[in-house]
């Protein structure tokens, strides 16, 4: 059986990933947790600080995984401004350190970064377009995903925008929430001036192991067929959920006074996957009605 390592493997991607993979791969999870797996599921966890390059490298060259997906990440975005060595360390250094083990090792990479390498002021963006980051959290992913793709290594890098998706005790999933304050009759306010097309962590895996059976390396774009603001994202989710509309109220960007930008006119254009990969791309309503299913499977 083939062996597959993800970092942070408590995160809301790495969770879909499991269940992607978890069938025909045994499973080594890098976190700073213990976690939500039990190790007599084939699911084996260790905990580990990813700073850390000789215990990273020595596990490592003592599972020597088939492919290792880094999904990690600093992703407090107004934090940074206060942290921005701390942002550095995590999103910029230690993807740099995974790829040239990688590449020393033999291993294929994939890294997750974000549409907020490009500075979001007319976008959708293809993934030939010149990055603009903003922000010392956006600067960071640049410099991670930079450096992997300069590497050696066999390593593609996944730019997803704004995913959503469902898996257990997770710090901050957006649909979860609304839901959540929907069903109690909370109102809530939503930013109707950024843009982007989101993405459903559970297709992202599917795409993942795509790039992997395929090797795919390089960089590539993923998301949902239409790009809408946070506002109409948030009543699509209302809709399929069969909630109250009447709660979520539109508000102004600037009205939250956050401390990092924002890019506000995003999304990401998802061609060359649909025509390299042959992976359909479909629309928000197509993807909500899947998270719905395995929500109420779940």
């Amino acid at each position: 059986m083939k062996r597959l390592m993800i970092t942070g493997i408590n995160g809301m991607l790495s969770q879909n990933l499991v269940k992607e993979f978890n069938h025909d791969h045994e499973i080594f999870g890098l976190d700073l947790n213990p976690g939500i797996y039990p190790d007599e599921a084939g699911i084996h966890v260790s905990i580990m600080d990813l700073n850390n390059a000789e215990a990273v490298k020595e596990i490592l060259k003592s599972i020597a995984p088939d492919a290792l997906i880094h999904t990690a990440a600093y992703t407090n975005v107004d934090r940074a401004e206060d942290e921005r060595d701390i942002a550095f360390a995590v999103n910029a250094n230690v993807p740099k350190m995974l790829s040239e083990l990688c590449a020393e090792l033999g291993i294929p990479m994939v890294h997750i970064s974000t549409d907020y390498v490009f500075s979001g002021e007319s976008g959708p963006y293809a993934e030939t377009d010149l990055c603009d980051a903003r922000g010392s959290y956006a600067e960071s992913k640049l410099a991670g995903e930079q450096a992997v793709l300069a590497s050696k290594a066999n390593a593609t890098v996944i730019r997803p925008n704004v995913m959503y998706g469902h898996g257990e005790q997770l710090k901050s999933s957006f649909v979860d929430w609304l839901v959540g304050e929907l069903k109690q009759a909370k109102p809530v306010r939503i930013v109707d001036d950024q843009y982007n097309n989101p993405t459903y962590a559970r297709r992202l895996a599917e795409v993942i192991r795509i790039v992997l059976d395929k090797k795919a390396w390089g960089l590539w774009h993923f998301g949902s067929k239409e790009i809408v603001s946070r506002y109409t994202f948030a009543l699509k989710i209302a809709d399929t959920f069969g909630l109250s509309s009447s709660l979520i109220n539109a508000i102004s960007t600037v009205e939250l006074n956050q401390k990092a930008p924002r890019p506000m006119r995003s999304g990401l254009i998802c061609e060359k996957m649909k025509n390299e990969l042959d992976y359909n791309i479909l629309s928000i309503g197509e993807e909500l009605a899947l998270l719905k299913e395995e929500m109420d499977v779940a």
